[in-house]
């Protein structure tokens, strides 16, 4: 038997013109209410069309990104990214809005498929999960992946440079001495952090470096950043510090390097030279000044919101394109010579 409107007033409590009204998209009712009954048809299992609760023409894009990072704006790197994407598409006229997806199977992108008739889907992240990508893709919902891609899947990606700007950071280090260089990440299951880890190995060898692995600290699992940060440097500590310089895969692990070498007593650059990824706008302003590789955070978001417009107007839709953005090394005061090899 299907549900009716008469079933879904009843489930609410309310009338069956104000459901008929939230479904229309018709007549003076709030946004939470219109929410609500959109909400509990698709739970009912009522055949809500697409753009069903749409009282406008404008076009609505969704910024995914995984329940784990809890807010893009309290994000160092993606805060940044955000406002190029805002910028860009406060140009065509879109409005844009956040979507949070805490689970492979989540259900979120075929509610707004029905319910919102989303136009477009810009996902953050490196751990956003395949399966809800697919689901995009299945419902034809234009997206762009931001800092990810995945070769399995034809979708549109903008990312970085993240092998050569490590390796640039590794040549930096052995151009003032550094011999014996740690690095500090993961997980590598991120593609991106994957990619900086490899930059490095790779640039130890064209120096003709061995790597130890005694000089590295790798994480298995994703966690607060500078926590990381901390953990892995107390952990080369432990080992007697057996590098004179530390690479990081990102600033906020840096800054809990920063952090676990002052408790220890280790001073930075003259004990231990530091470098960092991403020059966040924290890293200007620690102790000492962090060395790091510049991403151009705000034109990666508008680089990405300008394809999304493209794929939602047809423009070489027929293609996927990964977009890698190129990155500059920023000397500051984190890095010396080292007094011994």
């Amino acid at each position: 038997m299907s549900v009716t409107l008469k079933d879904i007033a009843e489930a609410l409590g309310i009338s069956v013109t104000t459901v008929s009204r939230a479904l229309n998209g018709q007549g003076r009712i709030s946004s939470a209410t219109r929410e609500r009954v959109l909400q509990k048809a698709l739970e009912m299992g009522y055949d809500v069309k697409p753009g069903l609760g749409r009282r406008d023409d404008t076009r609505h894009i969704c910024i995914v990104f995984n329940a784990r990072l809890q807010s893009l704006s309290g994000d160092p790197f993606y805060s940044t990214v955000m406002v190029g994407v805002e910028n860009e598409c406060q140009k065509y006229g879109y409005k844009v809005f956040l979507q949070t997806i805490g689970k492979p199977d989540d259900r979120t992108v075929r509610e707004l498929h029905q319910a919102v008739r989303v136009d477009g889907l810009i996902f953050v992240g490196a751990d956003v999960y395949p399966s809800i990508v697919r689901q995009a893709k299945q419902y034809g919902i234009p997206a762009v992946l931001i800092d990810n891609w995945m070769p399995e899947m034809a979708v549109d990606a903008v990312v970085t440079d993240n092998r050569g700007g490590v390796m640039r950071l590794v040549n930096y280090l052995v151009s003032q001495g550094h011999k014996r260089i740690g690095f500090i990440g993961g997980p590598l299951s991120h593609r991106s952090l994957q990619e900086r880890y490899d930059g490095y190995r790779a640039a130890l060898r064209e120096n003709g470096i061995t790597c130890q692995h005694e000089w590295g600290w790798i994480h298995s699992q994703p966690g607060p950043q500078v926590d990381q940060g901390r953990e892995g440097m107390e952990a080369l500590l432990a080992r007697g510090l057996p590098v004179t310089a530390v690479i990081t895969d990102n600033d906020s692990t840096a800054f809990g390097v920063l952090q676990a070498c002052a408790q220890a007593g280790v001073k930075v650059p003259d004990d231990l030279s530091l470098v960092g990824f991403d020059n966040v706008e924290l890293s200007e302003f620690v102790n000492p000044p962090l060395t790091t590789v510049h991403i151009p955070k705000q034109r990666m978001g508008a680089i990405a919101a300008r394809r999304l417009h493209e794929l939602m107007e047809g423009q070489d839709a027929d293609v996927a394109m990964r977009i890698i953005l190129g990155t500059e090394l920023i000397i500051r005061q984190s890095v010396t010579p080292p007094q011994q090899q």
